[in-house]
């Protein structure tokens, strides 16, 4: 089992090693932002403004999509009767003779 002097030597290793990855970040992050990046800055901002058409474009296809699908489960479920009386039973009709003719 690790001693606490062990634990605590352990721990001030990780945090120095993530201090000097934060270091080397922002020294990146700095030299994106100098004068001679601008291109890759440049370069990136194209990249998230196509990405952001692409993920725009593909929310109106669902929204579309979504819409016909649901008017057209709408007007299936819809039930249409033409004036009938909901009955398949044929009816015979007589006709009788008038004295007219």
């Amino acid at each position: 089992m690790a001693t606490l002097n062990e634990v605590s030597a352990k721990l001030l290793e990780v945090d120095a090693k993530q201090d000097q990855e934060i270091a080397l970040l922002k020294h990146r992050v700095e030299q994106l932002e100098g004068e001679g990046d601008n291109e890759m800055i440049k370069e990136l901002r194209e990249r998230v403004r196509k990405l952001e058409k692409w993920v725009a474009g593909a929310a109106a296809v669902i929204a579309a999509a979504t819409f016909v699908i649901g008017i057209a489960v709408a007007v299936d479920s819809k039930e249409i009767d033409y004036g009938s009386n909901g009955s398949t039973e044929q009816k015979i009709l007589l006709q009788l003779s008038s004295d007219r003719d």
